[in-house]
């Protein structure tokens, strides 16, 4: 008797171990992760690739979030950037990282600028993917050769909707051209690791300063706020007149012309808000106008609106 009972325990144990191991969840093997090539210049694309097995879910962080067991994805990243895979099962883990570097383009960039009204705005580049933070802004008299950098203060603000980049549309503000008479003349020089890459005179024009002023251009069926002086602007008090070009009527309520939040702050106008039209079906193609931003009862800003075709009409 106690022969069988040993034989039965041993028997039962062995269905357990048996029944345990069946019933253990896999581990997510992850065959690859890789990134070919593994250096770029900044503003190049690299592509990722990734092979997962055994896996519930797959994750890569950085903005790229859920991806299938396998595949790959194209990418921009504007620095060193590290990636990391993360797969799950229902009760284990596995993880993979690779490494991007992203280093200075090697071809000296060249751009073209202008000034529009109290600003220099960037129009041109022969490479768009220089990083912000390596740009140096210089001042200097144009009559007297001084070096007035610290003095007028310019500095660099975002256009084109990446910081990390100049890009056209990027735009060079000063902080105090108040303190200098109307008139003056300054040389405005943009260097790059030492070497200038960008110049353009400066005049300085009659006051006030303190008052707003926007940027706008049209995207597709869109205006949209490229840049902002002078800011930050209450949306609440900001209103929009749009003047048909060909016979100067207003048709700011025809058009269905109403300001709509781009940049996630709905109480302060800024850069990447937009100017969006609900009627557009009712007009022509290639009809224009002249979209004004106001505030508080003053321009502020404007630009031409063009009807393009098959144009996609935003809703109200």
């Amino acid at each position: 008797m106690k022969k069988q009972l040993v034989i039965i325990g041993v028997i039962f144990l062995f269905c357990t171990i048996i029944i345990s191991g069946c019933n253990e969840q896999k581990k997510p093997v992850i065959s690859s992760f890789e990134v070919i090539p593994n250096q770029i210049e900044i503003g190049q694309t690299t592509q990722l690739s990734w092979t997962v097995s055994e896996a519930t879910s797959v994750t890569i962080d950085n903005g790229i979030g859920n991806v299938t067991l396998s595949g790959n994805r194209t990418i921009t990243p504007t620095e060193t950037t590290t990636y990391t895979l993360t797969a799950k099962s229902s009760t284990t883990t596995a993880t993979a990282t690779v490494q991007i570097s992203v280093i200075e383009p090697s071809e000296k960039p060249n751009i073209s600028m202008i000034q529009s009204r109290f600003y220099i705005q960037i129009t041109g580049m022969t490479n768009k993917h220089v990083n912000q933070t390596q740009v140096v802004v210089t001042a200097i008299n144009k009559v007297n050769g001084e070096n007035q950098t610290i003095a007028l203060g310019p500095y660099i603000t975002d256009g084109d909707g990446n910081p990390k980049t100049i890009g056209i549309g990027d735009l060079i503000n000063f902080s105090h051209l108040a303190d200098f008479p109307d008139g003056e003349e300054w040389t405005i020089q943009l260097f790059y690791k030492g070497e200038i890459i960008g110049q353009c005179i400066f005049i300085n024009l009659r006051g006030p300063y303190n008052i707003p002023f926007v940027l706008m251009s049209q995207s597709r069926a869109n205006v949209t706020i490229i840049g902002i002086i002078n800011g930050p602007i209450d949306q609440t008090l900001s209103s929009i007149i749009a003047i048909n070009k060909t016979s100067g009527v207003i048709q700011t309520t025809a058009l269905g012309a109403t300001i709509t939040d781009g940049d996630k702050n709905p109480t302060l106008l800024g850069i990447g808000d937009q100017i969006a039209f609900s009627n557009l079906d009712k007009f022509r193609t290639g009809d224009q106008w002249i979209i004004q931003l106001e505030y508080k009862g003053e321009h502020i800003g404007q630009c031409t609106f063009t009807k393009q075709p098959n144009i996609i009409v935003i809703p109200p």
